[in-house]
């Protein structure tokens, strides 16, 4: 921390760098994780909407939208869903893993945020 103090003195530049743009390096990363959060939380949700209408779409539209919801979700779904057998009710099966993915990523969010980001990361950076 002293090192980048001293090194902000000594290069004029830098500090005129740094005092212009003004921005904290934690609520950077704080902003990033939230964004990041509901980013996949929608994803996860339209996974969901996609998995109750069966069938590949026939629009091109929708197929791609289809593509890239699967290509960020099913890294995140199917070794959950491998391990997480289907909770059988009857006449139908409930899949749990998006509701522990979701569980999962506000575990995380809380966890960066709330601890790591503040304790860790803000009193080097500032």
């Amino acid at each position: 921390m002293m090192a980048l103090v001293e090194e902000i003195m000594l290069d004029p530049m830098l500090a005129v760098f740094v005092q212009t743009f003004g921005f904290s390096v934690s609520v950077l990363l704080m902003t990033a994780v939230n964004y990041a959060f509901y980013i996949l939380l929608g994803f996860i949700i339209a996974w969901i909407l996609f998995s109750w209408f069966p069938g590949y779409p026939s629009n091109r539209f929708f197929q791609v939208v289809y593509d890239a919801v699967g290509a960020v979700v099913n890294p995140i779904m199917m070794p959950l869903r491998s391990r997480l057998p289907a909770l059988n009710l009857g006449g139908f099966a409930l899949d749990l893993s998006p509701i522990i993915a979701i569980f999962g990523l506000y575990i995380g969010r809380s966890l960066l945020n709330g601890i790591i980001i503040p304790q860790f990361i803000q009193p080097i950076t500032g």
